[in-house]
């Protein structure tokens, strides 16, 4: 999932450019369940945009379930039980071939308390497929924080397998110009996200076995021929928190200041939804771990290569 960066210079996409950034703050904790956000006047004139693209940016946030707006008293972050209401179960019973899936409703959950929960283990364990890691390098660089300052126990071992898209592959269905002309340029500009968040991570990693702390850390990066159309952590072997990657239209700015129209999936905040494997979890959790690992695995040996950066 790559990054906007600053907005962008076609007003069509700015207000997914305004989503995004309050996106980030959503899922990064920077702004609480419950919270109130700033009026569109505030907004508006934070981004620099008008209040017409701020209110446009609100109505794709409450589409996504991430806040809730209430007359007279303005927009809040959704709360983690949900301000959302519970769609009834069917109860008409199926006929013929046609069938009717009912399933509890998952949560939408961030991706912070559950790291916190995996490295306040004894041996930690990050398998992720993803797009760039970006989401990923800032939380495990708060971890690495945390053990440092001795705010937790150091785990015994630190294990991270990265899988991600391989920018020299012309197959990359994202990100792609609108145009359907492979640019190298655009998957180059990809290249350069995952490799900064990939090197931040590691760097986060390894500082912890250079200062004695943490004596066992190993992080091996592969590349797959493809864009992953879904971001997959799985924590520990126990808990796998999986959300998708949206293909939208929008605009990237390439190193030489060239404006180009993408399909990309645009932001770090994409929505997770969580399923453990434990001695309570039913057993429909505990088989979308097995076979969130499975996955993995297999990906992992059968289509990957080993990254040389």
């Amino acid at each position: 999932m790559t990054s906007h960066g600053s907005a962008p210079r076609d007003a069509t996409f700015q207000y997914r450019w305004v989503a995004d950034e309050l996106r980030k703050e959503i899922n990064s904790e920077a702004r609480r369940p419950g919270e109130r956000l700033p009026t569109q006047e505030e907004l508006a004139a934070r981004f620099n945009v008008s209040r017409a693209t701020v209110n446009q940016a609100l109505s794709l946030l409450r589409k996504e379930e991430l806040i809730v707006t209430r007359q007279g008293s303005g927009s809040f972050v959704a709360s983690e039980a949900g301000d959302s209401p519970r769609v009834p179960a069917p109860t008409a019973r199926p006929e013929g071939d046609v069938w009717a899936v009912v399933s509890e409703r998952v949560p939408p959950v961030l991706l912070r308390p559950y790291l916190v929960e995996a490295f306040e283990a004894n041996v930690v364990r990050l398998d992720v497929f993803s797009m760039t890691t970006e989401s990923l390098a800032a939380r495990v660089v708060d971890q690495k924080d945390r053990i440092v300052a001795k705010e937790i126990s150091p785990p015994r071992s630190i294990t991270a397998r990265l899988l991600l898209p391989n920018t020299e592959s012309t197959a990359l269905a994202i990100p792609r110009q609108v145009s359907d002309e492979d640019d190298p340029r655009v998957r180059a500009r990809l290249g350069g996200i995952l490799h900064s968040h990939v090197t931040m991570l590691r760097n986060a990693l390894y500082e912890l076995r250079r200062l004695k702390i943490v004596e066992d850390v190993d992080v091996q990066v592969r590349l797959v021929p493809f864009a992953p159309q879904m971001k997959l952590y799985i924590l520990n072997n126990r808990v796998v928190l999986q959300g998708f990657y949206i293909p939208e239209e929008g605009t990237a700015t390439l190193p030489d200041g060239e404006d180009v129209a993408t399909y990309d999936a645009y932001g770090t905040g994409a929505t997770l939804y969580p399923f453990r494997a434990s001695a309570d979890s039913t057993p429909e959790q505990a088989g979308v771990v097995r076979a969130a690992r499975q996955f993995f695995d297999a990906t992992w040996d059968n289509l990957a290569t080993k990254a040389t950066f």
